[in-house]
């Protein structure tokens, strides 16, 4: 099994883009274009691409759960259908979508749909309001 590299740094994690080229079936060119189109800027280390797995996965979140607008990656087949732009689906990342992505109420939600303990949660909601 050939695994990607991580590197683990306080609570970021970075992994190599080989992770996107995988888990999508894509290759390193799109990989980067996904990148790029989600706001996220890789990282070179040596001869390898890294990403925030955190970051990604906040954005990707935010862009999947109910209400969202829909997100069209690029090379999707379905990117030049001219009538899903209409419905307001996204090509790139919006700075609200980054804003969104970046609140604890996110994380709070993210949280909570993995099952992990609701006192996290709790503070995470009591956060929000005295920043407000």
């Amino acid at each position: 099994m050939n695994l990607p590299k991580t590197i683990t740094f306080g609570e970021n994690e970075l992994i190599e883009i080989s992770h996107l080229e995988a888990t999508f079936g894509i290759t390193r060119k799109v990989a980067l274009r996904y990148l790029r189109a989600l706001r996220i800027k890789p990282l070179y280390f040596s001869s390898g691409i890294y990403y925030s797995l955190p970051t990604f996965n906040r954005i990707l979140f935010v862009l999947s759960r109910p209400g969202s607008p829909g997100f069209l990656f690029p090379g999707s087949k379905l990117k030049s259908k001219p009538h899903l732009r209409k419905k307001g689906f996204l090509v790139e990342v919006t700075d609200e979508i980054l804003e969104e992505a970046q609140s604890p109420r996110v994380l709070a939600e993210m949280a909570a749909a993995s099952g992990r303990d609701v006192s996290m949660v709790k503070k995470l909601l009591t956060t929000e309001k005295v920043e407000k």
